[in-house]
């Protein structure tokens, strides 16, 4: 047995490269200092788009979602509702703990929010209700809040980056555990928090960064609240560094830290990777469908060939995955194959290639009226779906096997949303619109789209009066 340097020991190791020390420091030196002229307006158009869709998707669930009205009810039971913060469509009248906590939940609760491919997570579902909430409590300018907002997204997607599918392959959710880590840097950064007072807080996080993805075993709203949760403890720990809590040293690369700890296939190099010179947040794609991201490629295929085939009988079709991919989506579980519960839906590569043929890309959430439909669940039982080592993240393969012996080949590397693949900002504003038509009248949605687009020259609380 190979004896261990007690550096070796002190520092810890992931699939046996030794962490560098430093990383937590330089994050939290990062939040500290960074400024808003640090960011490039290209930065700062992609955010106000991410704020959109992330309040669109938010306020929709708030009044549609099926979780929304037992979430609201327990934090009553919790007298959450006692203070001056702003929930989506509920008043003002919540703590700020509290007021992030439910807007972190509906914005997870379609599952329609925003993702970052490299860190297979959903930065603005933690990011923003943190930093909304803070700014808020703190009476902050728009651009204070705008900054707050793009250092939260930064930290969670660096995070979440470092630890890939290594956190899924150790039952963990990235978007929770990296997503708290996140929250606390929103929330620090407004409020104007010490380097020293950030580590503290990292330190305290780190022991509560969670998030299962046991979820999957029943469709449960367990995903759905993860944000809020890690919304909720990023607000407490944060007022534990203020008030002098003493936080664990190294909670990113130590021994028992979150690289090591979270994933089989860290990456700690790529955490601090052009820090301070690119802010990665910018290639977080915002969705056109409400269903898990990894099904989108397929999707985009299916109901291009279905509306191009309407003449053909498909005898069957087969879905190749990376291996990444096919265990969220792609496994052959009783509740895949022939989905009950939204969630398993959202999470069923066999129920969303039905979907897609029967009904097109547009049906959005009406898709999940059809979890009973006896067509949608023959459909289902034609699908098949396999790893292919070769096929990329988010990319998909589809074979089509017509009734008539002819087959078609098919593929998308880019879903839509993404870099390569862009929304385009009427787009954005055209789902805002559509998600929050059971929200807000037309002209409070059209003051809304107004207020975001002019944060940066007016206090939050423009928008926020209207929210």
């Amino acid at each position: 047995m190979t004896q261990t340097s007690s550096s070796e020991a002190q520092n810890g190791a992931t699939n046996g490269t030794k962490i560098n020390d430093g990383i937590t420091k330089t994050l939290c030196k990062f939040v500290a200092e960074a400024k808003y002229e640090d960011l490039e307006a290209k930065g700062i158009e992609k955010l106000k788009d991410l704020i959109t869709d992330h309040i669109g998707i938010s306020a929709g669930a708030a009044v549609v979602a099926d979780s929304t009205e037992p979430f609201l009810k327990a934090v009553t039971a919790l007298h959450g509702d006692s203070g001056q913060c702003t929930v989506y469509t509920k008043g003002k009248r919540f703590s700020p703990q509290y007021a992030g906590f439910l807007n972190a939940a509906f914005s997870h609760s379609f599952d329609f929010d925003d993702t970052h491919a490299a860190s297979i997570l959903h930065p603005g579902a933690t990011a923003i209700p943190a930093a909304l909430a803070q700014a808020e409590v703190s009476g902050s300018d728009g651009k204070t809040f705008l900054l707050g907002a793009a250092v939260g997204y930064e930290i969670t997607t660096r995070i979440g980056r470092a630890l890939n599918y290594g956190g899924y392959t150790r039952g963990f959710h990235n978007t929770a555990v990296a997503g708290i880590f996140g929250a606390v840097s929103a929330i620090a950064k407004i409020k104007g928090l010490s380097t020293a007072q950030i580590e503290d807080a990292f330190g305290l996080a780190l022991s509560q960064a969670s998030g299962s993805m046991q979820f999957l075993d029943n469709g449960s709203w367990n995903k759905r609240l993860h944000p809020g949760f890690a919304v909720h403890d990023a607000f407490v720990v944060v007022a534990l560094a203020e008030a002098g809590a003493l936080g664990a040293t190294r909670p990113i690369e130590g021994r028992y830290g979150v690289l090591h700890s979270y994933s089989t296939t860290s990456t700690a190099e790529r955490i601090l990777e052009g820090l301070g010179a690119e802010w990665i947040f910018t290639a977080t794609a915002m969705k056109p469908f409400p269903a898990c991201r990894m099904t989108h490629s397929a999707i985009e295929i299916v109901a291009s060939v279905a509306s191009e085939s309407q003449d053909k009988q498909v005898d069957s079709v087969l879905v190749e995955l990376s291996p990444g991919c096919f265990p969220i989506v792609g496994t052959e579980d009783p509740n895949k194959l022939q989905p009950k519960t939204i969630v398993d839906g959202q999470f069923s590569m066999y129920y969303q290639v039905a979907i897609a043929w029967l009904y097109g890309m547009d049906i959005g959430w009406k898709m999940y009226e059809k979890l009973a439909d006896e067509a949608v669940l023959a459909w289902c039982r034609k699908v098949k779906v396999v790893i292919n080592p070769a096929v990329l993240d988010l990319e998909a393969r589809v074979k089509f096997n017509f009734s008539d012996g002819t087959t078609r080949d098919e593929g998308i590397v880019h879903p839509l949303g993404e870099d390569e693949h862009p929304f385009s900002k009427e787009r954005v504003h055209a789902k805002f619109l559509g998600m929050t038509e059971p929200s807000y009248d037309g002209p409070t949605q059209k003051g809304i789209l107004a207020a975001i687009e002019s944060l940066d020259s007016h206090p939050v609380a423009d928008l926020l009066s209207l929210l």
